[in-house]
């Protein structure tokens, strides 16, 4: 009877709304994106219109979206404010399609056959619905952008280049086939019709898989543009700082040489000088304490040359620009023998060219190390080793010294005064490596001396 094909009609289409709602949840689609997908509940509303009558296809049309909104009420009262005008518009979709199919059914029926007549129908009536189910979906899609809120040009574009329409269209091309079961007079046959729905439901999860397909596909697009824009902000950061790094280096060099040419010249006339008053004979000749200041003047005026010298040597050795990387490190360790704990050097592989920056970081970083073995770890014999390999240049120092425990100090983070100073201590060197990309690996136990590796990859 159509009391209970209708019954029928009304559980089904509200199951398959329930349905899409479930399947929208369970696959994690906000609102914006499930406006993405095609509304097979217009299917259900044609299918009513044709095999039952055009007041029944308004009102289920009317009433459905209106008892699908009814449990987002408990979390968002607006529930019911969005789903008014979807009602109204789907009810005025159907109702012009039906107009239009009942009078094409019957303007064409004398001239075809009935069955004709009324397929011709539920074609015009498929076309119209599938306007009225593209118009819903773009308005909602607009209001739901608030880059555009309003509907235009651009806006059905975008729909029309989008998959939602093309599964529109494949979800109502079965109104067309309704009327061979609506002619029949058997009413087992009169829903024979539901075997065409199968379909449907097939259809939809393609659409979803093809929507949660492009979502993925948007995210992964975002991520390489976040991902490009991170190495882009990384070169620039990186050239920036290697501008710094060659600024303080002409800084320390032109220091040095202010240093040698002003500070050591001055240093040596005045203990020339001294020397000269202390080995001149007077009348009367000076007092023994006098003899002993002169030479205490003249020692101090030689240490204090010493130490300026040896400031200059540290600032920017003469050595790294004219003779080059191994022989600047082979000049420290020596450097660093006269000062106290014993240090060898030794060069591995024939030398390869590199960037003058990445000298200088090898360089400071070995400076650093031994410094660090010298003043802190109390070591009496430092080993400095620079190997050349065919991607890579690699700088191993190693001491017998205290050390300490790597784990604790990454832990508690820098907590010595010299690990404080920029550019010293471990933070200084662990900055240093990552401006030129390379690896800097600390190994140390507790009374068992530590070893530094400085890793620099070669250009290809």
């Amino acid at each position: 009877s159509p009391a209970g094909a209708m019954t029928i009609l009304t559980i089904f289409t509200l199951g398959t709304g329930f349905a899409m709602r479930g399947f929208r949840r369970r696959f994690g689609l906000d609102n914006v994106t499930a406006l993405m997908l095609p509304d097979p509940l217009f299917t259900l509303y044609l299918a009513t219109l044709i095999l039952i009558g055009l007041p029944s296809a308004v009102l289920l049309a009317m009433l459905t979206p209106l008892i699908e909104c009814l449990p987002d009420l408990w979390q968002d009262t607006r529930a019911l404010r969005r789903a008014l005008p979807s009602s109204a518009a789907a009810s005025v979709t159907i109702f012009c399609a039906g107009i239009v199919y009942y009078w094409i059914s019957q303007a064409l029926t004398p001239g075809l056959s009935a069955l004709r007549a009324h397929i011709m129908g539920a074609l015009i009536a498929s076309i119209i619905t599938c306007l009225g189910a593209a118009t819903v979906q773009i308005f909602q899609q607009e209001l739901a952008n608030p880059n555009h809120g309003s509907l235009n040009l651009a806006a059905i574009r975008r729909y029309a280049a989008s998959p939602a329409l093309r599964f529109q269209v494949l979800l109502l091309s079965v109104g067309p086939l309704l009327p061979l079961a609506e002619l029949l007079d058997d009413i087992d046959a009169e829903f024979a019709w539901l075997l065409f729905l199968i379909p449907l439901c097939a259809v939809y999860y393609l659409a979803l898989m093809s929507v949660r397909l492009e979502q993925g596909t948007h995210e992964l697009e975002k991520t390489v543009m976040e991902l490009k824009a991170a190495r882009r902000r990384e070169a620039e950061l990186s050239d920036y700082a290697a501008l710094i790094t060659r600024a303080q280096e002409d800084e320390r060099r032109r220091l040095a040489r202010e240093l040698h040419d002003d500070t050591a010249q001055a240093l040596i006339a005045l203990s020339r000088g001294l020397d000269t008053l202390a080995s001149r004979r007077v009348e009367p000749p000076l007092s023994s304490i006098d003899v002993r200041f002169s030479e205490e003047l003249g020692d101090l005026a030689k240490r204090t040359l010493e130490s300026v010298r040896r400031a200059c040597q540290d600032l920017r050795p003469s050595v790294l620009d004219d003779l080059g990387l191994s022989a600047a490190l082979e000049s420290l360790a020596h450097s660093e023998s006269n000062r106290g704990p014993e240090c060898t050097f030794q060069q591995h592989g024939e030398c390869a060219a590199c960037a003058p920056e990445v000298e200088v970081t090898i360089y400071r970083v070995a400076q650093e190390s031994l410094a660090n073995a010298r003043k802190h770890a109390q070591a009496t014999a430092i080993s400095l080793d620079l190997y050349y390999d065919p991607d890579r240049i690699r700088l191993r120092v190693s001491d017998n010294g205290a050390g300490f425990d790597v784990q604790d100090l990454l832990e508690k983070g820098a907590t010595s005064e010299t690990e404080l100073r920029p550019g010293l201590g471990l933070l200084g060197m662990r900055e240093r490596a990552a401006l030129i990309r390379a690896q800097l690996t600390i190994s140390s136990v507790p009374h068992a001396g530590t070893t530094i590796i400085l890793s620099v990859p070669l250009p290809s």
